[in-house]
């Protein structure tokens, strides 16, 4: 097990161990569908995409451990499934009764600025930006009903 080092070297860990030799990424893939089975208060437009994001990373994860040649991307791949696990984490957490739903705006950040491509010839913010930074800098409470509807599309 490895406990310390660079991250580069954590990320080969991560394709060549977890990923390659344990196929470790696809109880990760099966633990993180169950979770967004769960959160019915979420649209199902939105947890497609989480679902779409999910399966893109996997399947770049396996691409990268199946071709050493593709090693320098290991660090992608390590961030990749940290991003797309944080953002699953984040929606389940948000639709839990009592919870904080403003993390759902967080897992739509984390989807839109971490594992979408960006048109660099679009506006750098659009109005779902400007809709959850309404939500998570005001003081009032906010339900996930309110939140899912008007922000996660």
């Amino acid at each position: 097990m490895l406990w310390e080092g660079t991250s580069n070297i954590n990320a080969l860990d991560i394709v060549t161990r977890a990923v390659g030799k344990s196929h470790a990424h696809r109880t990760l893939e099966v633990a993180l569908w169950k979770l967004l089975d769960e959160v019915t208060l979420i649209p199902a437009a939105f947890r497609d995409r989480l679902r779409l994001a999910l399966d893109r990373a996997l399947a770049f994860a396996e691409r990268v451990a199946a071709e050493p040649a593709l090693e320098e991307s290991a660090r992608q791949v390590a961030s990749s499934l940290y991003h797309i696990a944080s953002a699953i984490l984040m929606i389940w957490e948000a639709a839990q009764p009592g919870a904080e739903p403003r993390r759902a705006l967080y897992a739509r950040f984390v989807l839109d600025h971490r594992l979408t491509a960006q048109d660099p010839l679009a506006p750098r913010y659009g109005e779902w930006e400007r809709k959850a930074e309404e939500f998570v800098f005001s003081e009032r409470q906010a339900a996930i009903a309110e939140i899912a509807g008007s922000v996660l599309i």
